[in-house]
């Protein structure tokens, strides 16, 4: 039987290689809370090789399940929980490392002094890692590289190029909890029946997108505030050889604009769509409209609009969303 505060970390896992193994191995030896499980939902992976997961050390922590098919990250980890499965969540990129064992006891910690909060995201500090990993090999600490952090993140309207569509938060805010936008995706702790009562992430989108932007644009409007919380640091690898997932404009022009069309006003709908057409991407708007329009985004709406505390205007006026800035 799970204790009442279990927690659930996710690893989504596509391509990872033997970054998943040390994933798993600093989760295991930097973790010294009492009742948690590693979930690994493989999905779409042709290069990463799971034998180590037979071995002794892992079978009582971690439990493992593989589809063919690659479902992105929101739908990999909608894939990975059902209701009752734990108290808290954790979701971390299978490319992540723990340098402090009592990261998890701070997370439960934060969760619990505010139980409305939709996702909270810890510091992330970025690092690169030069050299390749042999199957079965260990990492050595002298050579992770660190770079910058990243705190959450916030839309960029209008961006200035597609790879900034989403603008990083570099800079903490303050040293305790504090709120924010969005998380950037790469670690996010939740509680178990929040994520469950908003729904997940969007199921119709997959591929490479930011499925936390969508989740918390709604939940901030529903209510639910997103934190980011300092006092807990995860390491995220920066990868230099590409992509987990194929990286597809499509499917970014399709769940930013799912994003417009389920939660803001005709005006902002507009808007994103002019923000890609300006960027050339013609083509994937069309593609992307047609296949919001064979989904159910109407019937998402109207229960969204029934719903909601607050509007888009509250919210882009919240973060500084100033769309009109530069005079697009």
């Amino acid at each position: 039987m799970k204790a009442d505060r279990h927690v659930k970390i996710v690893l989504p896992c596509c391509n990872e290689g033997e970054w998943l193994r040390l994933t798993v191995d600093s989760i295991l030896e930097h973790t010294d809370y009492p009742s948690f499980e590693i979930f690994i939902l493989a999905n779409g992976d042709r290069k990463t090789d799971f034998s180590f997961l037979r071995k002794a050390a892992y079978r009582k922590r971690v439990r493992f399940k593989r589809v063919a098919e690659p479902l992105g990250v929101g739908n990999s980890i909608n894939r990975a929980v059902w209701p009752g499965d734990a108290a808290y969540y954790v979701f971390l990129d299978a490319h992540c490392l723990i340098p402090d064992h009592d990261w998890l006891q701070k997370t439960v910690r934060c969760l619990e002094e505010h139980p409305r909060a939709s996702m909270v995201q810890p510091e992330v500090l970025g690092f690169v890692y030069r050299k390749k990993i042999e199957p079965g090999g260990a990492l050595e600490p002298s050579l992770v590289e660190e770079k910058d952090f990243a705190y959450s993140i916030r839309w960029a309207w209008p961006y200035r190029d597609l790879s900034e569509i989403s603008e990083v938060q570099a800079h903490r805010k303050s040293n305790v909890a504090y709120q924010a936008m969005a998380g950037g995706g790469m670690a996010v702790f939740a509680r178990a029946a929040i994520f469950q009562r908003l729904g997940g992430y969007d199921p119709e989108v997959a591929g490479w997108y930011p499925e936390t932007m969508d989740y918390c644009v709604r939940a901030w409007m529903l209510g639910y505030p997103m934190l980011v919380e300092p006092r807990v640091r995860i390491l995220h690898r920066l990868k230099s050889e590409g992509y987990g997932y194929e990286k597809s404009y499509l499917d970014v022009v399709h769940g930013i604009l799912r994003t417009a069309y389920k939660y803001l006003s005709p005006r902002r709908q507009d808007l994103a769509e002019t923000l890609f057409r300006k960027h050339g991407l013609e083509l994937e708007v069309k593609q992307a409209k047609d296949r919001i329009g064979r989904g159910r985004w109407l019937e998402e709406r109207a229960v969204h609009q029934r719903d909601r505390v607050h509007d888009d205007d509250w919210l882009f006026s919240k973060f500084q969303v100033y769309e009109e800035r530069s005079g697009w």
